[in-house]
């Protein structure tokens, strides 16, 4: 409010100058300011920097109220240059910070940073999808758009409780979600309230306490991993069959090299050629063929590890493979679809 009645202020006095010019001009029959419209102009002039020189003040107290539309002119230049550049500046703030979203769809997105989340989509990128971040700091940000390339990374500085920054991301138009919390007490919380807006969100957390992995799952989260849980199955599993670990963990990576292992699944389109077949008629042709195994089948959101041998491959059902990664782009060629969700 200050600042627009400073403004105001500044204009009017501006103005008055303007006329005052005119005015003392006029008594002079050698001037050539003799009216307000060539004190307006001379202003113009003035104020634009151009100086042609066809109007200017030749009395003593005109060239002196001149002197002070000079500075006047300097005044009303530095303030729209500083507007200006305020304004791009806001603007620039605000696009780094991602506050105008994005247009991806069919992304993941990861709520909160961490070295945990950065393994996460250490192991997304390489698939060829598209992740949003959201996290409260300016500086993690910054570091997830250095690590990661542009066109498949989007990043968005945000309170994590304004529920409405989500929809910028297209959170509704995502695979899955990620929240990715040190607390178990502020995950439960959280996904509480974006189910509260976001209904029908595939959520998937992971939590410090097994004892709240019951309670989590209840909330409507899709999938709860305790890393505990995993970490200590990966420890006792090198104890005692270090080359069934070893496998294992090759396995739930995501394949970088041409030789790499890697555990795939991919949904069942009407382009798929498979579909229609019996399992055991599939699991052979797909090794003959394309040297891949066929380990599952996920039907109605259930993983089957074992399918009887007449089984048949249906449109939506998901096929679970075992593949190298030299075999993913020939892979998402042949199913028509990329992997994952």
């Amino acid at each position: 409010m200050k600042k627009k009645a400073g403004l105001t202020l500044g204009l009017i006095t501006y103005l008055c100058l303007i006329y005052l010019i005119s005015v003392l001009e006029s008594r002079s029959p050698d001037a050539n300011i003799k009216s307000v419209t060539d004190a307006l102009w001379y202003a113009i002039v003035t104020l634009t920097t151009v100086g042609y020189g066809d109007f200017y003040p030749v009395t003593p107290w005109g060239k002196v109220t001149g002197l002070f539309v000079i500075l006047g002119s300097l005044g009303v230049i530095g303030y729209f240059i500083g507007e200006i550049s305020s304004r791009i500046n806001i603007y620039m703030e605000k696009k780094k910070t991602g506050f105008f979203g994005t247009d991806f769809e069919d992304h993941y997105m990861i709520i909160g940073w961490s070295d945990f989340g950065r393994k996460v989509a250490d192991q997304i990128f390489p698939a060829g999808h598209k992740i949003a971040f959201i996290t409260n700091s300016k500086n993690d940000l910054e570091l997830i758009k250095d690590l990661y390339p542009h066109d498949q990374c989007f990043g968005m500085f945000a309170d994590y409780n304004n529920m409405q920054a989500y929809g910028k991301v297209n959170i509704e138009k995502t695979k899955a979600v990620f929240v990715n919390f040190m607390e178990d007490t502020e995950t439960l919380v959280f996904v509480l309230n974006l189910k509260k807006e976001y209904p029908n969100l595939n959520i998937i957390v992971n939590c410090s306490n097994p004892d709240l992995k019951e309670t989590l799952i209840s909330t409507g989260i899709t999938h709860v991993v305790s890393r505990s849980e995993v970490a200590s199955r990966m420890v006792a599993s090198y104890l005692f069959e270090p080359h069934v670990a070893e496998y294992t963990e090759d396995l739930i990576s995501t394949s970088i090299e041409h030789e790499d292992q890697d555990i795939q699944q991919f949904k069942v389109t009407g382009q798929n050629p498979y579909k229609g077949m019996s399992y055991i008629d599939a699991f052979v042709q797909m090794k003959k063929e394309i040297n891949v195994i066929l380990i599952g089948l996920v039907i109605n959101e259930k993983v089957i590890k074992n399918p009887t041998d007449d089984q048949i491959i249906e449109p939506g059902q998901y096929i679970i493979v075992i593949s190298v990664g030299s075999n993913k782009g020939q892979l998402e060629k042949i199913f028509d679809v990329k992997e994952g969700l």
